[in-house]
Parts: structure tokens; C-alpha cells; sequence
């Protein structure tokens, strides 16, 4: 099996390079067939109105949400996160996966992304935030994995991870063994 990337817009390259240096098979998604031969998922970061726009032809996103809902372990970094809320984007309902509420582009525009300290699971490192949301709030059953100082920048409910950072873009050790834990062994799937 391999972990589906959704490639309709976005990060989606930065992922499968993640992917290939834990030695991970993977499928770029862009139509409900490909689906049909992945036990996890990665939602990438870009443009969260642009992707809900793409995926209108096809009903892609109907597809995800039945797979992500069996159980797989699924992650979603920035856009990722936005599209896994259960906020509504531009009209648009999302996946509604998380139960949280997203405020998009929270830190800021494009020219204000920066790099910062987070505290991911049980480790800490530099990550970047570009045009990232913000997680203004979530429900009783979802619990906060990663902080930037005080403020929630990571949340998992179930199989799910949404992450406001791209950990994609600097894949460092740390990163990547967590990475290969939640998608490869299906291990802190829940746990948390």
C-alpha cells in the first residue's frame, strides 16, 4: 500500500520528498481511482479555496472523507488543516474531519511567513508558517500537539493531524521519525 498525497494544488512535491526519505511509497492524488490503493493520506498546504474549486468536477473530496473516516492516518499541514476544519470555506464545505474552527491566513500575508520554534509532540524545532491559520478553537475530544509559545499549532482527533506549520519544507529528523510513525506503523493514530 502507499500514502496518497492530494496533488490538486500546493505542497504536494515538498510531501513525497518527506515520503522518500523514509523510504515511503506514494501516489499523487488527483481523482477518486487513485484512491483505491492507499492506507494513509496527506493533505498539503496552498491554496485551501483553489483545491474545494478543482475538486467540484470530480467529487474527490466525497471520496476522501469515506477513507479518512474508515480510519486511516491522514495529515493535513496549512491548507490541510483548513480543509480537514469543519469550518466553511468561501461557501464551501470542507471535510469536516477535525473538529475545530480555523481563521485563515491568521498570521499574516505571504510576505509576512516566518520561521519559528514549535514544540511538536515530543520534540522541538524550527518550522514555517506561510499564510498559515490559526486554530481558534476545538472540541473536547481533540487534543493540542504542537505549540508556538502558548498558542495551539497542532491538533489530532482520532487518525487525524492538522498542522497550521509546514514540516514538510524542512523534513528534519525529528519530523521524519514522527512521520514515519503516525503513517508508515500507524502508531500515535489516536493514542494521543
Amino acid at each position: 500500500m502507499k500514502t496518497g498525497i492530494l496533488a490538486l494544488q500546493g505542497s504536494f512535491y515538498e510531501h513525497a520528498t518527506a515520503l522518500k526519505q523514509i523510504n515511503r511509497d506514494y501516489i499523487l492524488i488527483k481523482r477518486p481511482e487513485d484512491l483505491n490503493k492507499i492506507d494513509s493520506l496527506i493533505l498539503p498546504g496552498g491554496e485551501s479555496t483553489a483545491m474545494l474549486k478543482i475538486e467540484e468536477e470530480n467529487n474527490l473530496f466525497e471520496n476522501i472523507k469515506t477513507l479518512i473516516d474508515s480510519g486511516i492516518p491522514t495529515l493535513g499541514t496549512c491548507a490541510g488543516l483548513i480543509l480537514l476544519s469543519t469550518n466553511d470555506v468561501q461557501g464551501k464545505e470542507t471535510l469536516q474531519s477535525i473538529d475545530c474552527t480555523i481563521e485563515r491566513n491568521s498570521y499574516g500575508r505571504q510576505n509576512q511567513s516566518f520561521e519559528a520554534l514549535v514544540k511538536f509532540h515530543d520534540f522541538t524545532g524550527i518550522y514555517c508558517f506561510i499564510r498559515a491559520p490559526k486554530i481558534i478553537n476545538y472540541g473536547e475530544d481533540v487534543k493540542p500537539i504542537a505549540f508556538l509559545d502558548n498558542e495551539v499549532v497542532g491538533i489530532q482527533q482520532n487518525n487525524v493531524v492538522g498542522l497550521s506549520f509546514h514540516p514538510e519544507l524542512t523534513n528534519d529528523v525529528h519530523y521524519l521519525e514522527w512521520l514515519e510513525s503516525f503513517i508508515l506503523k500507524g502508531s500515535n493514530v489516536g493514542t494521543l
